[in-house]
């Protein structure tokens, strides 16, 4: 087994205080082996590759920075605790620029876990855990020459589920969407959960996949046009974006289908992607994280895909949502020829959170000219100039505007 020979030089050459906040600003909580504490607690080491959590096995915590020996029993992948444990160490390995390592957590509570340790190359010293790893790659590989070989037949498809909220001005009072929207459809309401109860005061467009990104953007206008039925009053504002009301983040979700997810197509569509919106969006947006719009963030779906839920509502305007369309099919069939990866760098890391656009836009310049050097991009080039246009130009959306305007709603 191996790392990426970048990204694991990278990890080496990280201080634990580097690691520790880039957990922290992800929004994980983390209590270092650093040999400060001396504690008797029992671990969970969670081995990781690729995204997928191989086993979680409990491990005893004893003294000064010492692991000590796995138990011999694996804990029960139906069980809640496991669930929670392998979302968290996903995160917290992909966060650190890892494909593959064993992330040891301990329980905060009944319902949370922390992180006390990373290990890069786990399986080094450990026959177990090298035939564990070596099977997983194994199993990847069959899995890419699948989709290779399907590639006439399995073709990419895309799809989304952007929200937005509807507003009463001038007092800004939010009125549920479910009012007007059923739960299910094309032009539907999504749940919040608030002091124990379930709300659905936020709308959802959620539009039919495609392979084309001119049918894809035919598809969204078609469930905005369904939702422009459906929602009766004509005196409230639609507002779009990362959080254009407080305490109301928004997503703009994409889902992939016919390409495999691992790390590699995870990062390139938060470099490529996530980076360029972060610095189009409105100074608000940045409210949404850590909690939400987290780097890498992902969740398999039952179709065989995934979705891909780092970025904000992308509704705030046509040119956004085409240039958003562009870059994802672009993204999904380019990933290996899009090399870099600025917000590895932990200056870039640090400005993508805090939303300092003015460091975020150095590191954006070089990405322009991997983009549109492809050999493929004139076939997407409507759909992305007018948003590589704007990042040049430096504009950014106001998410306190009615969208309905810039869509032909009124």
């Amino acid at each position: 087994m191996q790392q990426p020979g970048q990204a694991l030089r990278r990890f080496r050459q990280m201080p634990n205080d580097e690691k520790k906040g880039r957990l922290e600003r992800s929004g994980i909580s983390v209590r270092w082996l650093d040999g400060s504490t001396a504690d008797f607690t029992i671990g969970y080491a969670v081995q990781i590759h690729q995204l997928q959590v191989l086993e979680i096995r409990r491990r005893t915590i004893e003294g000064r920075s010492e692991v000590h020996a796995y138990d011999p029993s694996a804990l029960d992948r139906n069980s809640q605790l496991h669930i929670r444990m392998e979302r968290l160490a996903v995160r917290a390995l992909y966060t650190l620029g890892l494909d593959s390592g064993e992330v040891v957590l301990t329980l905060l509570g009944e319902r949370s876990c922390q992180v006390r340790d990373v290990t890069a190359q786990p399986w080094l010293n450990d026959k177990r855990l090298d035939a564990l790893y070596e099977a997983a790659a194994r199993e990847e590989k069959v899995q890419e020459e699948g989709f290779l070989a399907e590639s006439g037949t399995n073709r990419l498809l895309i799809g989304m589920d952007p929200e937005f909220l509807l507003v009463r001005m001038p007092e800004g009072r939010i009125v549920p969407a479910s009012r007007y929207l059923s739960r299910t459809g094309v032009a539907g309401c999504d749940a919040v959960s608030r002091r124990g109860r379930t709300l659905y005061p936020v709308a959802e467009l959620r539009p039919a996949p495609s392979g084309d990104p001119t049918l894809l953007l035919k598809h969204l206008r078609q469930a905005f046009a369904t939702a422009a039925r459906r929602i009766a009053d004509r005196t409230l504002i639609w507002q779009a974006g990362g959080m254009p009301q407080p305490g109301f983040p928004l997503g703009g979700h994409l889902h992939f289908s016919g390409v495999p997810l691992n790390g590699a197509l995870l990062r390139t569509l938060d470099n490529y992607l996530a980076l360029p919106l972060a610095l189009l969006e409105d100074k608000r947006a940045t409210r949404r994280r850590p909690h939400y719009g987290n780097l890498g963030d992902f969740r398999r779906q039952s179709y065989g895909g995934f979705e891909y839920r780092t970025l904000p509502s992308f509704l705030v305007s046509p040119q956004l949502a085409k240039g958003v369309i562009g870059m994802a099919f672009l993204i999904a069939s380019q990933y290996p020829r899009l090399q870099r990866k600025p917000l590895g760098e932990e200056e870039a890391h640090r400005a993508f959170y805090e939303g300092n656009q003015i460091l975020l836009k150095e590191y954006m310049e070089p990405l322009i000219p991997d983009i549109v050097s492809l050999e493929v991009y004139p076939q997407y080039e409507a759909y992305i100039e007018p948003l590589l246009d704007s990042l040049r130009k430096g504009k950014q959306w106001d998410e306190s505007r009615d969208l309905r305007p810039f869509w032909k709603l009124s």
